[in-house]
């Protein structure tokens, strides 16, 4: 399923039509997510495996206003992204970077939001954790049970800070979770020994 979408943004994105019926998909999903996560012009968002057509990025930024700093690890992606963002006049508040999410790599942010493909979903929080500061807020899409082997998925659920409904096939709740400047200082080795 995973490659599936990522060959049908590849493809979509190259034909305007397709490019704005994809992205126009998933509106009401980022939607919630940035009332979930109070995004406003004021903040910089990371939105980790954005993919060829990145519609979470230009949903936040068309939303909202805010600075959008979009990553995927498939430098094909990124490339595409990049050309078609520019070519359709909407790359405004958006950059776009080849990334992984390692924890050295990321970027300063406020809020991030993470692709629903991204695997390893419990590393991906704990980086966020280690990189980001005290009231950095961080949404997963978690899988519905049979897309989680797929997927990946969060398994410490209790500790979210809230959630909304989603009306997808593959996912049905966004998650979010606010980091705290004592999670933040034990993850970087500044914990009490």
């Amino acid at each position: 399923m995973k490659k599936f979408f990522k060959s049908l943004e590849k493809t979509a994105c190259r034909f305007y039509p397709a490019f704005w019926l994809y992205h126009r998909l998933y509106k009401h999903v980022v939607k919630k997510e940035v009332a979930l996560a109070h995004i406003t012009g004021e903040d910089i968002v990371l939105n980790i495996g954005c993919g060829a057509i990145p519609f979470t990025a230009l949903h936040i930024v068309q939303l909202t206003g805010a600075k959008v700093i979009a990553l995927d690890k498939d430098p094909e992606a990124v490339r595409m992204a990049m050309h078609y963002l520019k070519k359709y006049g909407l790359d405004k508040n958006i950059e776009i970077r080849v990334g992984d999410g390692s924890p050295e790599n990321l970027p300063p942010f406020t809020v991030a939001l993470i692709a629903l493909h991204i695997k390893n979903k419990e590393q991906m929080l704990k980086n966020l954790k280690t990189a980001g500061s005290d009231g950095g807020r961080v949404v997963f899409r978690q899988p519905v049970e049979e897309y989680r082997k797929e997927y990946g998925s969060l398994y410490n659920l209790d500790e979210a800070h809230g959630k909304v409904i989603q009306n997808m096939k593959t996912f049905k709740k966004s998650f979010l979770f606010v980091i705290s400047s004592k999670e933040s200082s034990q993850q970087r080795g500044g914990g009490i020994s």
